[in-house]
């Protein structure tokens, strides 16, 4: 979570219930103005009535820019969670090789088959991302760059000619 939207949220909340505050005086200075026993200054009366229909303007204003941003921040939040929730699912697993995956809890399948995920897409974009594909060398589903050794089975070799349609040499 960013906290520089917090912040934000506060900074707005704070400013409304300063705006509010200043209309809250401007109302007690109108009610005082005609509650006393001579009568009023109607310019003054006038002011302070114009003063008030623009302090609730803007209180109005600021209340819905923290509406929004509440909601925003609410989202975001509850977002962050479900990422959080998701990601306690995997645990940190060695290949055969050595590479560094995530591998689905087997108590935390919750009926899913038990599966890999890039650790990579995981810590960078926070996605969870499934590693894909058959035989020993499998890859991330979002970003293919992304692969992994599950056996002990070398490397493919690249060459000009003859290549299959995943670019390995073979079909």
């Amino acid at each position: 979570m960013d906290v520089s939207a917090i912040d934000a949220v506060l900074g707005l909340a704070s400013t409304a219930v300063s705006v509010t505050g200043k209309a809250a005086s401007t109302a007690e200075a109108i009610k005082k103005l005609f509650s006393s026993d001579k009568a009023p200054d109607a310019g003054e009366a006038l002011k302070l009535v114009n003063t008030l229909a623009v302090e609730l303007t803007s209180a109005n204003m600021m209340n819905v820019d923290l509406s929004s941003a509440l909601k925003t921040l609410s989202q975001e939040l509850k977002a962050d969670d479900e990422f959080v929730r998701e990601k306690d699912r995997y645990e940190l697993f060695e290949t055969a090789k050595g590479d560094l995956v995530y591998k689905l809890k087997e108590d935390r399948a919750d009926n899913q088959p038990i599966h890999f995920i890039c650790p990579v897409c995981l810590k960078r974009d926070r996605l969870i991302s499934f590693i894909r594909g058959e035989g020993d060398y499998k890859a991330c589903q979002t970003d293919p760059k992304h692969h992994y050794h599950f056996k002990h089975t070398p490397l493919p070799t690249r060459s000009r000619g003859n290549r299959g349609p995943n670019g390995w040499m073979g079909a």
